[in-house]
């Protein structure tokens, strides 16, 4: 409405402009001579600034009333562009950008940064047992975990189709560990499915600072998380981008 309110404004004040201009016109030309002419014809001008200023306003309205249809429709394309239609959380596309503009502010000022991938455990067995409808509900689901338990300036996104990343600007290994620690516990205490059963999650960690982060970040995180598959699911595994790099 914001549109449309300040076009309809917009149109009053010009309706309301363009007779007491007029009349003014009149008057610094002798067309009307005094006030009592002006009283003769009052009417006149009384009908004629109502009926400009309503003209002028409800073309303004209409003119705002589209405005604001317009920018819903942008913000909702937006919204479309940036965000994965079944979960929506923010899509990969997203996702990056902001984490191109979080390694950049760790570079300048040296903050540390963390990412989380979060991979469903067995999300094809579901999908074969029960069907895909009930494997896009568990994906819901652990979308909402996930987001729920999130930090304020954090960002959650769908990364693939099992997995979720959570980008963490500001966090040290120790509170993405405790973060990752309440996504396994809420997941673990989850229902779903017909047998309303828990789903559990496997999560990779990858922590650091500033000049380590121009190493391969994803991949750290990726390793940590095959790491976790491979010694049972369920769990999470850190990693750090400097140790791989120094030890490699």
């Amino acid at each position: 409405m914001r549109y449309t309110t300040f076009y309809t404004l917009i149109g009053i004040a010009s309706g309301t402009g363009a007779p007491l201009g007029a009349l003014l016109i009149r008057l610094a030309t002798g067309a009307v001579n005094s006030a009592a002419e002006i009283r003769v014809h009052l009417f006149y001008y009384i009908y004629e600034l109502v009926g400009t200023s309503l003209v002028f306003g409800i073309a303004g309205f209409l003119a705002g009333r589209r405005a604001d249809r317009l920018a819903a429709s942008q913000r909702e394309l937006r919204e479309l562009a940036d965000h994965d239609e079944l979960t929506g959380l923010a899509n990969q596309r997203a996702f990056e950008e902001r984490y191109r503009r979080a390694v950049g502010r760790s570079f300048r000022f040296g903050e540390p940064l963390s990412l989380l991938l979060v991979d469903i455990d067995s999300l094809k067995t579901i999908n074969d047992r029960w069907g895909h409808a009930v494997g896009n509900e568990a994906l819901r689901l652990v979308a909402r975990i996930v987001d729920g338990e999130k930090r304020a300036d954090d960002m959650a996104a769908r990364w693939g189709g099992d997995e979720f990343a959570l980008l963490m600007p500001g966090a040290e290994a120790s509170a993405a560990q405790r973060v990752a620690e309440k996504i396994l516990e809420s997941a673990r205490t989850s229902q779903f499915g017909p047998a309303a059963s828990p789903v559990t999650v496997t999560i990779g960690i990858a922590s650091d600072v500033a000049g380590s982060l121009e190493h391969d970040f994803f991949g750290t995180a990726d390793r940590a998380l095959y790491a976790g598959k491979a010694a049972g699911r369920d769990t999470s595994r850190a990693s750090s981008a400097a140790r791989e790099s120094t030890s490699g």
